[in-house]
Order: C-alpha cells, then sequence, then structure tokens
C-alpha cells in the first residue's frame, strides 16, 4: 500500500486531507465517508479522494487502556478507482483481498456510520495484511 500512498505525492488527491479528517472523526459530514455495498458493508468505508483514487478504512476498538475512549481508524488500502480493470481497481482489489465476491449491481453508498461504525476484528485485519503482502510480492 505504501506504493499506492507515495504515488498520490503531487497528485493533489486530497490525501492529507483525507487523513486529517480521519484522524479527527471518521464520521465526518466533510469527509462524506459511504459504506461499501455486499460482504464488506459491516466492515469497510470508503472516502472520495480527487482525481480517482478512493481510501479504503474500517474501525476498531481501543487496544489498550491507555486507548479507552479513542476509536482507532485502521486505513486498508488508497488506490485508484477504475471499473472495469480487475488488477487494478481498488474495490475490485479490496474484495480480493478479504476473499470475497464484488457485487454486480451498483453501490448504494450509504453514510458510513449512519448505523454504526465499521468494525472489523483482529482476526479479519490479521488475514486481510497478509492478504495484502502477498498481493504486493505479486507486483
Amino acid at each position: 500500500m505504501q506504493r499506492e500512498i507515495d504515488a498520490l505525492a503531487g497528485k493533489q488527491a486530497e490525501y492529507a486531507k483525507a487523513r486529517r479528517l480521519r484522524g479527527i472523526d471518521p464520521c465526518s459530514v466533510e469527509l462524506g465517508a459511504y459504506r461499501l455495498s455486499g460482504p464488506l458493508a459491516p466492515i469497510v468505508c470508503g472516502v472520495h479522494l480527487k482525481r480517482g483514487y478512493r481510501l479504503a478504512f474500517t474501525t476498531q476498538q481501543p487496544l489498550t487502556p491507555t486507548e479507552a475512549n479513542r476509536l482507532r481508524v485502521v486505513i486498508l488500502y488508497v488506490g485508484k478507482r477504475e471499473p472495469g480493470r480487475r488488477g487494478s481497481d481498488i474495490w475490485e482489489l479490496l474484495h480480493e483481498l478479504f476473499a470475497v465476491d464484488n457485487p454486480p449491481a451498483g453501490h448504494q453508498k450509504p453514510p458510513c456510520c449512519a448505523n454504526d461504525l465499521p468494525d472489523i476484528d483482529q482476526d479479519q485485519l490479521d488475514e486481510f495484511i497478509v492478504n495484502l503482502r502477498r498481493l504486493q510480492r505479486r507486483r
């Protein structure tokens, strides 16, 4: 993922703004986060950046007592939205990394935090990271 983040440098994609807002409140109206449809709906939200980029994130409960009352926001992936390009479209890749099917119908994009926050357990996150590392080695 670092390669994708580095590729944003100088592209005015608003990654820094999204990261800053994400650190304050992942449900910020200004951020415009939306929930993914289909099997990733319970665990992944997305944010539109400029120039076709998207940021995928989730949340976790605090890991230690010193983080009490601080929700952990985990950036899962940053990449370009390129429908029809299975090998490089962020949402296709994200579904592949979670080993679930990308829903064929259009995405509804409800607000990210309308009912509850996206939530990923540690086992899901660990498996995602293993799959992400495999993907990076293939590239």
